[in-house]
């Protein structure tokens, strides 16, 4: 995919929206969506991808330059894709679906337990890119 347009269908795609949907959720029309994809437009504001990533969970930096990789989140650190995509998915869901997922994540992690039934700690994912200032 060596295209802002190709890419931003590959990832609407692949999120299940139509064009029409993804326009709404960005704040633009279904034209300007549109000709991205076709390649009309050969690149697009700053805010417009922003709005982009956000809705289709990848990274600015993909959607304008194919390149994979960690990126920044909120708080100094750096997330893989996967990771990004999560964050991005989370953020849109309503409370009460994030509190019954939470619980979820905590119970299939132990973090459920008294802190001495738990698993043996396993590092931060974001380990490599945060430093460790405590014991």
């Amino acid at each position: 995919m060596n295209t802002i347009g190709r890419r931003v269908t590959n990832a609407r795609e692949r999120a299940g929206f139509t064009q029409a949907e993804l326009a709404k959720r960005v704040g633009v029309t279904p034209g300007a969506i549109n000709k991205i994809e076709s390649g009309e437009t050969k690149g697009a504001k700053p805010e417009t991808l922003a709005a982009l990533g956000r809705s289709l969970g990848v990274s600015m930096e993909w959607l304008a330059t194919g390149q994979e990789g960690r990126i920044a989140v909120p708080g100094g650190v750096y997330a893989s894709q996967e990771t990004w995509r999560l964050l991005t998915a989370w953020a849109i869901l309503p409370g009460n679906v994030q509190d019954s997922l939470l619980a979820l994540v905590e119970t299939m992690a132990g973090l459920d337990k008294p802190p001495k039934d738990r698993p043996t700690k396993q590092p931060h994912p974001f380990a490599e890119s945060v430093p460790h200032t405590g014991p």
